[in-house]
């Protein structure tokens, strides 16, 4: 998969603008506020229909306009071409999205047709941040290499809100008898994280070694609830407090991505600057998997990280970027910032008071 053209309107402070990317890298270059992450985030709406930056999708709109429009045309499986676009207005027709002209009424078709990676300079969090971060970025890998993680994870959430429901009634019969739907729907989506974890883990492995030059770090999927007990047990011995507290304390929406090096929390063990490059190496480690598994690439957005990263560890970083054969997006303040073998097929965008020029 790889983004041909990129068409964008009225987004922040970009009034108009069209490039047409390359298979390989894209460099776009500019000063702070230029407008160069405004187009990541224009690439990153059409995969996954909102911002990672903007909690409220009209902020995005420009200001005193009415909506913001992105297209992109994306090469898809057997040489096949789709024409991607949404808009997203101010009046209360809100967002909408077409893929070759068809309105969508799930805007996860999206993501299947533009699948992304988003690496960004408070990428750390993922290693410092709340087990949901990770969980997150387990499940959206997961999304795109298992064809029936989302109809399960939708199962999953469904029945975990029906027993949340019965316990804030505190009717106890009603609550056992949602028990085997959860249950059912909650193992199965342990052992599909379970196994996703064990494979990334043998991905992880090499990114590490390269960025980072460490060779004791694990990975473990704790799943949300004691390893001695099976599912029915733990809702059982946890159903008195879980009506008291009115939500169901354990399970898989408790589950978290143990990161550890030397035995201890690698959150607390690792500087800051190598958090970043640990949460490189499982973005790269994921990348990785999804194109073994799915036989293509994915589309990377990199947005100002190597300014954070000595020389030698950007040159690492973008080597193993190009080693995928990816479509990469990366966003710099200067060209200097990012070392990368020229015979690597790139293209370069200077992006100025949200203009942009090829160079």
């Amino acid at each position: 998969m790889s983004l041909s053209r990129l068409d964008v309107r009225q987004l922040r402070n970009l009034e108009h603008v069209q490039i047409t990317p390359n298979e390989g890298l894209n460099l776009l270059v500019g000063q702070n506020a230029s407008g160069k992450t405004s187009l990541l985030e224009a690439i990153y709406l059409l995969g996954r229909s909102r911002s990672f930056r903007a909690a409220h999708s009209k902020k995005m709109i420009r200001h005193e306009q009415k909506e913001l429009i992105v297209f992109g045309r994306v090469s898809g499986e057997g040489g096949k071409t789709h024409s991607l676009g949404l808009s997203i207005s101010r009046d209360n027709s809100g967002f909408r999205a077409k893929v070759d002209g068809a309105v969508l009424k799930r805007s996860s078709e999206l993501a299947l047709l533009l699948p992304l990676l988003f690496i960004s300079p408070d990428g750390d969090r993922l290693i410092s941040g709340s087990p949901r971060q990770r969980r997150r970025f387990l499940d959206l890998g997961l999304f795109h290499v298992e064809h029936e993680f989302l109809s399960l994870w939708q199962r999953f959430n469904r029945a975990l809100l029906q027993r949340n429901a019965a316990l804030r009634s505190r009717d106890r019969a009603l609550i056992r008898s949602l028990n085997p739907a959860l249950i059912q729907s909650a193992e199965a989506l342990h052992d599909i994280r379970r196994d996703y974890v064990e494979h990334l883990g043998r991905y992880v492995a090499e990114y590490v070694t390269e960025l980072l030059g460490l060779t004791e770090l694990n990975f473990s999927y704790q799943r949300g609830w004691s390893k001695q007990q099976n599912y029915q047990e733990a809702l059982l011995e946890s159903e008195a407090s879980d009506m008291a507290t009115g939500f169901t304390q354990r399970g898989p929406h408790r589950a978290d991505l143990r990161i550890t090096y030397q035995q201890h929390a690698a959150a607390q063990h690792l500087s800051g600057g190598q958090q970043k490059l640990l949460a490189c190496a499982l973005f790269l480690a994921q990348a990785g998997l999804y194109q073994d598994r799915r036989q293509r690439p994915c589309t990377i957005l990199v947005d100002d990280l190597p300014a954070e990263l000595d020389p030698i560890r950007r040159a690492a970083f973008v080597r193993l970027l190009t080693k995928l054969g990816s479509q990469v997006f990366i966003t710099a303040t200067d060209l200097s910032l990012l070392p990368f073998d020229g015979s690597v097929p790139h293209t370069v965008f200077h992006v100025e008071h949200g203009q942009v020029v090829q160079k």
